[in-house]
């Protein structure tokens, strides 16, 4: 059975065309994807005393809009393993991955995981604890505008608060 060399080039350039389509017209919508703007989060955190806001820590992370940014920052702190387990290594500091959506030019979405952990000593010969507060968040933020996600009262007898500002940066 013979094939004519037309109808092979066909069918070698047919599906080399229907795998390059969706890419020629992605690009061709491209300007209008989501991705073109960067926000800046920054994350405050902090005690409440004589009903003030005291502010001990925070941190700052771009994140495109349309896209996510993860950031850890603190240390790994290693745990002896019980029995002759092997050690165990935890993060101990901030974590949070966070996603940003431009809803309008002063208005974004954020949705966020949240983890402040530290190491509380523990009794003399026992390993330290870790305490931690997590928070998974979706949230609506005005530019500039900071916004108190959680406010926690009497915890270790700490009460604290986490506050989150979006900047667009232009």
């Amino acid at each position: 059975m013979r094939v004519s060399r037309r109808l092979l080039g066909a069918l070698v350039i047919l599906p080399a065309l229907i795998l390059l389509a969706p890419t020629a017209v992605h690009s061709a919508d491209a300007p209008e994807a989501h991705g073109r703007t960067n926000v800046e989060l920054i994350f405050k955190m902090g005690r409440i005393e004589d009903g003030k806001k005291v502010e001990y820590k925070s941190y700052r992370l771009v994140v495109a809009d349309g896209e996510g940014s993860k950031l850890l920052a603190g240390q790994r702190v290693p745990f002896p393993g019980a029995d002759g387990a092997p050690t165990v290594y935890q993060n101990i500091g901030f974590v949070t991955e966070a996603q940003v959506l431009m809803l309008d030019k002063k208005t974004i979405k954020v949705i966020a995981d949240i983890e402040d952990s530290r190491l509380i000593d523990g009794a003399a010969g026992a390993p330290p604890r870790v305490e931690t507060r997590q928070l998974a968040v979706s949230a609506v933020l005005t530019e500039g505008v900071a916004l108190e996600l959680t406010r926690v009262d009497g915890v270790m007898d700490i009460s604290g608060y986490v506050d989150l500002e979006a900047r667009i940066l232009r």
